[in-house]
């Protein structure tokens, strides 16, 4: 069954998806139960159930929101990164990090490949797409709550780490997979020089595209609305390193990074920068930036729902794929929080953050538009892991931190 659209029955959905996105902060923040999981279900009810959106506009639409969401991502776990807490809890939140999203990613492309008979590319796609995020809106506020800063800091870095790393495997293969170069041995010495020319381009134009709008917003801080100026300057950045096939993640990442650091980078270029101002400047940025990304946010959980594949549920081969993917995560998870570890009084708290969340949604919906090898599974899949991931990380948590609160006190 399919209803007509118009823009009061739209106002109305809007509306009611920000209220929920507020009312399920909320929530969340009272239970430790992510409003992710209503926005997908209430997405299901409107897009596959009832038909409210027709599922060809909404594919039409999702590249779009995808990339807006993608290049605020990048801006806000650019400026999530502080050089003092990279220098203080950097070295055990890469090491955890590196092996958590490494064994995920190697344990799922080779059990899809071998056992499930999936392509090279498929099996890379999925692998991106869920191998090992900690979702930077979940993770760190539970972690807070135990109000030990160390540990705070720790899985924050990590939250972010593991979400950089998956954006860009995904998106290098993804350029590679659009450029037809073939994903064997013989096609990866180009895969490797793409990667390296788009990943110094965009670290470079990054880098200085951040001094020249430091060095702008030294003039034009005071300007009432220069907020918004710097997220227009962040969206041309994006789109410029797109257009000459730069690493335009990267590149708004290394932005972010610079302004958020802008005081230890600045020393290079001008002692005597205004440290006020300077500071004023970023937290107006953070402040307008966290509100893009809190509606980006509802709105594209709401979307994955509506392209949600619901016939798959009925497929017994779902829960298969299900089950070894939470096996290999829960199991990888295990051996980077030992391997890594440094605070034993902490392992188990590490263990269950593992809630996932935006980043597989969007590198899912990129790989639904781009019409990627088992797509409509890979949407389903993320779908489902996001959800499960969140239940696990809250009914973890909740055994885990009385005892550890207990320890504190």
């Amino acid at each position: 069954m399919s209803y007509a659209l118009s823009y009061i029955s739209i106002f109305f959905i809007t509306a009611g998806l920000i209220f929920i996105g507020f009312f399920g902060e909320m929530f969340f923040r009272k239970t430790g139960f992510s409003e992710y999981i209503f926005l997908i279900l209430i997405g299901i009810l409107f897009g596959p159930i009832f038909g409210i959106f027709p599922y060809s506009i909404i594919v039409e639409i999702l590249p779009y929101l995808s990339q807006l969401t993608l290049a605020m991502i990048m801006l806000e776990l650019g400026m999530s990164f502080m050089i003092d807490d990279l220098l203080k809890e950097g070295g055990s939140a890469a090491t955890r990090t590196l092996i958590y999203v490494s064994l995920s990613i190697l344990l799922t492309f080779i059990i899809f490949k071998y056992l499930f008979g999936w392509s090279n590319y498929s099996s890379f796609f999925l692998s991106t797409v869920i191998g090992g995020e900690t979702t930077t809106a979940v993770v760190p506020y539970l972690a807070k709550s135990l109000k030990a800063e160390d540990f705070f800091t720790n899985i924050t870095l990590e939250s972010s780490l593991n979400s950089v790393i998956l954006i860009v495997l995904f998106t290098f293969g993804l350029n590679s997979f659009l450029q037809s170069i073939p994903f064997s041995i013989n096609g990866f010495e180009n895969i490797i020089s793409s990667l390296v020319s788009q990943i110094s381009i965009g670290i470079v134009i990054g880098f200085v595209a951040a001094i020249v709008w430091i060095e702008f917003a030294r003039h034009f801080w005071t300007e009432e609305f220069f907020y918004i100026a710097t997220i227009g300057y962040t969206l041309a950045l994006y789109a410029f390193l797109s257009f000459i096939n730069g690493s335009a993640i990267l590149g708004v990442l290394t932005f972010g990074i610079v302004l958020m650091n802008n005081k230890r980078f600045l020393n290079f270029f001008r002692a005597n920068a205004n440290e006020q101002i300077l500071d004023l400047q970023v937290n107006y940025i953070k402040m307008f930036q966290k509100e893009i990304t809190f509606f980006l946010r509802t709105y594209f959980f709401f979307f994955i729902g509506l392209v949600f594949f619901i016939d798959k549920l009925f497929s017994l081969l779902t829960y298969v794929y299900l089950g070894i993917l939470l096996v290999i995560l829960l199991s990888s998870r295990y051996i980077a929080v030992k391997l890594s570890t440094k605070n034993k009084k902490y392992e188990k708290a590490y263990y269950v953050m593992m809630a996932q969340g935006l980043t597989p949604a969007v590198l899912a919906s990129l790989a639904l538009y781009y019409s990627l090898p088992m797509a409509h599974y890979i949407v389903t899949i993320a779908s489902l892991i996001i959800i499960t991931t969140n239940i696990i990380t809250v009914t973890g948590w909740a055994k885990v931190s009385p005892s550890l609160l207990q320890q504190k006190e």
